[in-house]
């Protein structure tokens, strides 16, 4: 009776032990996360978004419930994830799932908020069926809402929502201020079409930097805002007028930070000619120790470009490896701003003169050309292609990789310091920041912002530039690249036959272990007998 008695006390605490715990766990939530990088838990970035919020989020997700055996795990993903954010929130976010295939209610609020059902082909019952599927998520702030419409894979989900939290909320949104060409054009100007389409040239960088920031265009002719966190410069090919060369030194000179994107020279592949650029930008760069030669790099690890060529009475176009094109594999592994980047892609860039950097200044190196690279010179600047046509270039180009990308930070002097018609200017700032990349292509639509980690590059610049570093490392996690260890030939062969090998040959001695071992058994029942 009281072993009976003993054993019920025992449950009972058991229980109340178990209720204490899941009591605690509703106010306290933590979990481990083992996997490199801790890609299955959110980032510290995330933690901070979501503590921050002033009134309640409500997410909800359009989700259809049975969703293709390819996308089974990712309602479950997004619900998890959601879950973390809700537990994070301390009740300030709220979210819910909806599948809206069968009701028109739901499908008419769907396309409300944006979400729209996604098309797909996939095998079921042994043949190819044509569904609709609803995987996007739509945010609710106040009055304000946005939305994801479509959440194709799991990677890159976190940053997704916590950049869409920080929007519809403006929690730390800070300000980026947009030069560019275009902005200094007299709107009547902007009425021809070709102008227009010119000036929205701009436009993959200009929204995926509003997710995070707010961006203004400024044209210099004024003082760039106070309240302005970072300028991000996107080139010129003439001369600025003094009014805003006076107003970019200021900006510099109040310790905040320049994203450039600058061409030394100016080319025109149509008609295969290059010329340097004749700017009074360079003498103010020149002023703060930044220096680009005048040359084009070229590498061996390129792009292509195509050429016609013309054979009896047919044309065909024939792609050829131009090495102004360089593909940029090698990158300074101690910048948080890229080393998880990869295969990124400039146009005519120039290369950097880090040996000009002014004493109290240092230069921090971000991209490299390939360790076949070479230049061209001004004033020959000969960018023909055809002399690369059926060429190793390889042996062509020997030299060691350039710079074309770098940090200058620290003591900067103003370029007007010494003069008396700016008597009001900025002296100094011991605490300048100047992000250079020798290529004003690299951020146009038609260049290179269509390369993924051209886009990421810009992203991750404007963060380290805002201080926004956590953000970066929340992209990061989604964007490593992780390929697997180059190994030779003779390798390739081993690994091969041990695959086809060694299981049978373990299959082998392990049946005749096992065998051994049955032989033996019946050697020691026999003796047991005799």
């Amino acid at each position: 009776m009281n072993n009976t008695k003993s054993l019920w006390v025992n449950v009972g605490i058991i229980v109340a032990i178990i209720i204490f715990i899941n009591l605690i766990s509703l106010s306290i939530f933590t979990r481990f996360d083992l996997t490199k990088g801790h890609v299955y838990s959110l980032s510290k970035a995330s933690k901070t978004t979501v503590k921050q919020l002033e009134d309640r989020v409500v997410v909800k997700a359009y989700f259809t419930k049975n969703l293709p055996s390819q996308l089974a795990d990712t309602r479950r993903f997004i619900s998890d994830l959601l879950s973390e954010y809700q537990a994070y929130s301390h009740g300030k976010l709220r979210f819910e799932f909806v599948d809206p295939a069968d009701e028109e209610d739901l499908k008419t609020e769907a396309q409300k908020n944006g979400i729209y059902p996604v098309t797909m082909r996939v095998v079921e019952n042994d043949k190819f069926e044509v569904r609709e599927v609803y995987m996007g998520l739509v945010f609710h702030y106040m009055d304000k809402t946005e939305t994801i419409p479509v959440v194709q894979n799991t990677q890159g989900v976190e940053y997704d929502i916590t950049s869409t939290l920080k929007k519809i909320s403006s929690i730390g949104m800070k300000k980026v201020a947009f030069f560019h060409p275009e902005s200094m054009m007299d709107p009547r100007m902007m009425q021809d079409p070709r102008m227009a389409q010119q000036a929205d040239d701009y436009k993959t960088i200009r929204q995926l930097i509003s997710g995070n920031y707010t961006i203004s265009d400024i044209n210099l002719e004024e003082p760039v805002a106070p309240d302005m966190d970072v300028l991000l410069f996107a080139g010129i090919k003439d001369s600025l007028s003094t009014t805003q060369l006076y107003n970019l030194d200021q900006f510099i000179m109040t310790g905040k930070s320049v994203l450039m994107f600058q061409d030394r020279i100016d080319v025109s592949l149509q008609t295969q000619t290059a010329k340097p650029i004749s700017s009074n930008l360079f003498d103010l760069l020149s002023h703060y120790g930044i220096v680009m030669k005048q040359n084009l790099v070229t590498d061996a690890q390129c792009g292509q470009v195509t050429v016609q060529q013309q054979q009896g009475f047919m044309r065909f176009n024939t792609p050829v490896n131009y090495p102004f094109f360089p593909i940029i594999n090698t990158v300074n592994s101690q910048s948080d701003i890229v080393k998880n980047l990869d295969q990124m892609q400039l146009v005519f860039a120039s290369e950097i003169d880090s040996s000009r950097t002014l004493p109290n200044t240092s230069f921090q190196p971000l991209l490299f050309t390939s360790s076949n690279s070479g230049e061209v010179l001004a004033p020959r600047l000969d960018i023909g292609v055809k002399k690369y046509m059926n060429k190793d270039l390889r042996r062509m180009f020997i030299d060691n990789g350039k710079v074309v990308a770098g940090i200058y930070t620290g003591n900067f002097s103003s370029y007007f310091a010494k003069d008396a018609s700016h008597p009001d200017a900025i002296q100094e700032t011991a605490s300048g920041q100047v992000i250079l990349v020798s290529d004003t292509d690299f951020i146009l639509d038609s260049a290179g912002a269509g390369v993924p980690n051209n886009t990421a590059f810009v992203l991750n610049a404007t963060d380290y530039s805002a201080g926004e570093t956590a953000l970066i490392s929340l992209r990061s996690r989604e964007t490593e690249f992780t390929p697997l260890k180059e190994i030779s030939s003779a390798a390739k062969k081993v690994v091969k036959w041990l695959n086809i090998l060694l299981p049978t040959l373990l299959l082998v001695i392990f049946g005749f272990i096992r065998y051994r071992g049955q032989l033996n058994r019946r050697k020691y029942i026999g003796e047991l007998y005799d």
